[in-house]
């Protein structure tokens, strides 16, 4: 018989501990020796393939090539068996010999570079046609075309141009369009450069204070037309016949100056190999000695291509240059900012007691944004590329900094430099091998997305499962459903395949890819489930475009770089274990004793004047706003007026309780539109509308003005501002009115948004449509909608009742001529036959059309659900992040409008916005106004908008109430035109007492009628009591009655 072991407790716990123990110890022993590891790492850079991806560049060669156009789908492209003609040299010609057309601003300009050179070129604005000719071609074949240019000061924006090969542009015929040789050329982007403003300085709390973003104007630049989305790496290739011919270049965006327009033979890189036997030919055998690594700090950049590429802190790694535990300072650039295709930063090293020779280069930088990808960047030093391996250079991920060393996968690059002078270093984010990859994906989204729209066509957006509607098969009522899903999921599979071949693992990267794959195969072997799954099918279309963004999230943060003659004698990457610990340790206790909540400035000379401001947060404001707003003052405000001040940034909801409490700001900057009004009937803030220079700042005379003589109430100081280049402030008449109250003003507007119509012109296009401009074809519209399974959208609030009025209903009211209010705005105005109208067919778009009151019209017209709807202008800043994947395939367009009994076409729309107001506890009142002034000028919102594009991107576009900062925003010109037409005929809602019952007794009459069926005009009769009797009760509590 067996005998049992007993295993007593105590032994359990014991080799439990003992198990822990040796964990434990294993773990740190791992840490602390890895700490130690110097993580040097070569950039494992190779010759790229010349990758074209598929569309319509590809199909433009493939048709060069001699493929047949009914076969191009047959025969994969052949790029060395394209015709390409050698120049003996290149042919170029002056800007100046340019002719225009329809073009505004266009003619010859004289330029002082920056050696001080005066430079003929030919100036075009961001309108218009140049045509130049290019002589003497030799033989017809396919070309590169490059520009020699210089930026002009404009928006800010990169320059937008279309490019047009042998068209005759019709100078009488401004409607014409003309034929592209490929759809790219229709979108090319040419660089601009910035560089600091100043040097890095510190704040009143020691932070460092980032530079101001200067534009290098006066600098030439030569760049070839090339693919502005990265998706090829190298330049486009253009066919032109022998003889003479034209190139053309219209204006999207932005204004340059055109030095000379050339073309050139195609060519490409010699291999390192190559690269190094020309140097040892010339003499340069071995690695140039040196003393020591010269390093070159990331942060001192010289130059970059987007002003959001500036100095940023990191605080991960106690070896950075400088660095605190706590507080900021920038020792580090690029980050995730660094991501957009074509993006550069160069930096300069200095070799002017150097000897010219073989240098290795290597950076101290990590990847921390894209786990399991690698970032690519391409390298040229002093302005060109100087291998073909330099093209792609890989920073793989990693949480922590390592050493990159250019070179292939087993030796460091050694790359010629010259001695006895400056050098230049230059890193261009480009999506090398990703590309192609990247541009598949973004085939089948279209793809998909086409059938996606053609399914819903026919079974509505909530099909039947029981129906037959006959997807697929003979009968089928859409075309090619099962052989799209089939071509689609086969190009997803190579598409994963290949990331993981290039990025060498399996990342969590592919699994939107393989889920789509999934599903797309299984629709095919059970194609009745096809209506079933349409709304998973539509999320997953709409993460692959999530999957396109996250891939291209091409990050990348350099501490500093090193110029070496032994990479071995650069130091580790980072801190060893201990001294990282006791740099955490020291920032964990010292955070307890720093101020977050203060923003430093910059103080000015002591005066004894100082205000204390505070920036209100909301959903899309916060920190980076207000890290704007004190560059600003440090830099202006502070200098120009000799006024400290005290900036904090604060949640809305503390501006109330600390007025109470007396400890309140003297200015505060984002307040919600009818907190001035709410304020000022409690007399919590103060009236600015007597001070002298209000009328000058508003274009209002206020009582208060024309009581000293400063103004005459019956002239209108806005008219003619709009065109004086002189002029700092306009608003438009929209913006002042909800901050008006019993005769005074207590806010100048801070921002102002308006209602348009977004369009996918797309969709539009493919099915004829026209953008309607009126409700009554609004309505013929919705029916042609209807019968595609389509949407129109008109905003809704999300749920329950609102104080805000909504900006639909008040545009058709004010369309028709209606008002909010009466007899001095102390009762209602909806029972008169304008307002009943307006709110009839306001309810009748979801009552008879059934318009959705619930539904994100983001993700709608993302997808094409909803082809066309209306919403706030700035809904653009989320278009530009959350959808790339339908840029350039949406616009803007007025809303509609209502035709009067003169037949005129009124399209009004109601305004909403945010204040800058001054608390009536302010002691030093002339400073808090001149304060509220300079913020609300030209060039302070021009400033504050730009600046806030250079740290965050398109997507931060501030809609400032200041027009004249408004046209100084890198708009297009046609989307200018559009937004300037509609804002103009906005209309502002005046805020009284007891107003917000307006805005919540509306919703609630709205809702009931949507959802009762009930009788539109007599329940709109039974709130309007409602509504008179709150105004009525308010007026008497404020002692207005």
């Amino acid at each position: 018989m067996a005998r049992k072991i007993k295993i007593q407790p105590k032994v359990v716990k014991k080799a439990i501990l003992l198990l822990f123990i040796v964990i434990f110890i294993t773990f740190f022993t791992t840490i602390i020796v890895q700490s130690y590891s110097k993580n040097h790492v070569l950039s494992q850079s190779r010759t790229p393939e010349v990758l074209i991806p598929s569309g319509d560049y590809e199909n433009f060669l493939k048709l060069k090539q001699g493929i047949p156009a009914d076969a191009l789908d047959n025969y994969p492209l052949n790029f060395a068996a394209l015709k390409r003609p050698m120049l003996a040299n290149n042919i170029e010609v002056l800007g100046t010999t340019a002719t225009s057309a329809h073009a505004d601003g266009f003619g010859p300009i004289e330029i002082t570079n920056h050696l001080g050179v005066k430079v003929q070129a030919y100036k075009t604005t961001d309108e218009g046609y140049a045509t130049w000719t290019i002589p003497g071609v030799l033989e017809a074949g396919l070309y590169n075309v490059y520009l020699r240019y210089f930026p002009l000061s404009d928006g800010g924006a990169p320059i937008e141009r279309a490019l047009y090969v042998n068209e005759n542009i019709d100078p009488l015929d401004a409607t014409k369009t003309y034929a592209l040789q490929y759809e790219d050329l229709g979108n090319l982007k040419f660089s601009r450069y910035w560089k600091n403003a100043g040097p890095i300085i510190q704040d009143t709390t020691d932070n460092d204070m980032k530079p101001s973003q200067k534009e290098i104007l006066n600098q030439e630049r030569t760049a070839f037309v090339r693919d502005a989305t990265g998706y090829v790496i190298e330049p486009y290739l253009i066919y032109l016949e022998a003889g003479d011919n034209t190139l053309t270049l219209k204006s999207i965006r932005e204004s340059m100056a055109i030095v000379a327009i050339g073309i050139a033979s195609y060519q490409e890189k010699i291999t390192y190999e190559q690269y190094t036997t020309k140097y040892r030919n010339l003499g340069y055998t071995d690695v140039v000695a040196l003393d020591a690594p010269i390093r070159i700090e990331g942060e001192d950049a010289i130059e970059r291509t987007s002003p959001t590429l500036y100095a940023i802190g990191d605080r991960t790694d106690p070896t950075n240059v400088p660095v605190d535990t706590v507080k900021i300072k920038l020792n580090a650039i690029g980050g995730n900012k660094w991501t957009a295709p074509g993006d550069m930063i160069t930096w300069e090293v200095d070799l002017t007691d150097k000897p010219s020779g073989l240098y290795y280069i290597s950076f101290r930088a990590k990847q921390n944004v894209s786990r399991g990808l690698f970032s690519t960047r391409r390298v040229y030093i002093n302005n060109v590329i100087p291998f073909a391996e330099a093209n792609i250079a890989r920073f793989s991920y990693s949480g922590d900094f390592k050493v990159v060393t250019l070179g292939d996968k087993d030796k460091p690059y050694a790359f010629f430099l010259e001695g006895g002078k400056k050098n230049t270093i230059s890193l261009e984010s480009t999506l090398g091998e990703y590309g192609v990859p990247i541009s598949q994906v973004q085939g089948v989204i279209d793809m998909l997305n086409d059938l996606y729209l053609r399914i819903i066509a026919v079974t509505g957006l909530k099909p039947d499962p029981l129906i037959n509607y006959y997807l697929y098969g003979e009968n089928a009522r859409v075309e090619r459903t099962l052989e799209t899903f089939q071509e689609a999921a086969d190009i997803l599979a190579q598409v994963a395949d290949n990331i993981i071949k290039i990025s060498g693992e399996k990342s969590d990267k592919i699994a939107i890819l393989e889920t789509m794959e999934i599903q797309l195969r299984d629709m095919i072997k059970k194609p009745r489930s096809i209506q079933e799954r349409l709304n998973s099918f539509s999320k997953n279309i709409s993460s692959l475009g999530t999957w396109i963004s996250d891939v291209k999230q091409q990050a990348l943060t350099v501490e500093c770089l090193w110029v070496s003659s032994n990479i071995d004698d650069l130091p580790h990457a980072n801190a060893n274990f201990f001294a990282g610990t006791w740099f955490g340790i020291r920032g964990f206790f010292r955070s307890f004793f720093f101020n977050y909540e203060e923003i430093g400035t910059i103080a000015a000379v002591d005066t004894g004047k100082e205000i204390e401001v505070w920036f209100l947060t909301s959903e899309s404001t916060g920190r980076e706003q207000a890290n704007s707003i004190s560059t600003l003052i440090s830099n202006t405000f502070t200098e120009q007026y000799g006024i400290n001040v005290k900036l904090k940034v604060v949640t809305a909801g503390v501006l109330l309780p600390s007025t109470l409490a007396g400890t309140g700001p003297d200015v505060a900057i984002n307040v919600a539109n009818g907190l001035p009004v709410n304020y000022a009937m409690r007399n919590a803030i103060m009236d600015v509308s007597g001070f002298d220079e209000f009328y000058e700042v508003t274009g209002i005379c206020s009582a208060k003005n024309a009581e000293k003589g400063l103004c005459n109430p019956q002239t209108n100081y806005n008219v003619g501002r709009i065109n004086d280049p002189n002029e700092q402030y306009l608003f438009f008449d929209s913006a002042m009115v909800p901050y008006e109250y019993n005769g005074g003003y207590y806010a100048l507007p801070n921002t102002q948004s308006f209602l348009v119509m977004f369009v996918r012109n797309d969709i539009f296009e493919a099915r004829g449509w026209t953008v309607p401009e009126t409700w009554r074809e609004v309505t013929s519209l919705v029916t042609e909608l209807s019968i595609s399974n389509l949407q129109f959208y008109l905003p809704v609030s999300a749920s329950g009742a609102t104080s805000v009025v909504n900006q639909v209903f008040a545009s058709m009211l004010y369309q028709k001529g209606g008002t909010f209010y009466r007899n001095n705005n102390k009762e209602s105005n909806f029972d008169t036959e304008e307002a009943m109208q307006a709110f009839e067919e306001w309810c009748k778009y979801y009552t008879d059309y059934s318009f959705p009151l619930a539904a994100s019209f983001l993700n709608r017209f993302r997808t094409g659900e909803t082809p066309i709807g209306i919403a706030n202008y700035e809904l653009f800043n989320t278009l530009t992040v959350f959808a790339p994947e339908i840029s350039n395939k949406w616009s803007y367009a007025p809303l509609p409008g209502t035709y009067n009994d003169k037949n005129q076409l009124i399209n009004n729309g109601a305004a909403s916005g945010s204040a800058i107001v001054m608390m009536k506890q302010a002691d030093d009142k002339e400073s808090a106004w001149d304060f509220m002034r300079w913020w609300v000028s030209r060039d302070t919102q021009t400033s504050y908008a730009r600046e806030l594009e250079s740290i965050l991107g398109a997507a931060a576009r501030h809609n400032t109430a200041n027009v004249l900062a408004f046209k100084n925003l890198p708009w297009s010109r046609e989307e200018q035109n559009v937004l300037l037409a509609q804002w103009k005929n906005s209309v502002g809602v005046p805020e009284i007492p007891g107003g917000y019952y307006t805005g919540r007794n509306l919703e609630n009459a709205f809702r009931k009628v949507v959802n009762t069926q009930a009788n539109p005009r007599e329940t709109l009769n039974e709130y309007i009591a409602l509504i008179n009797a709150e105004i009525t009760k308010k007026r008497k509590e404020f002692g207005l009655d």
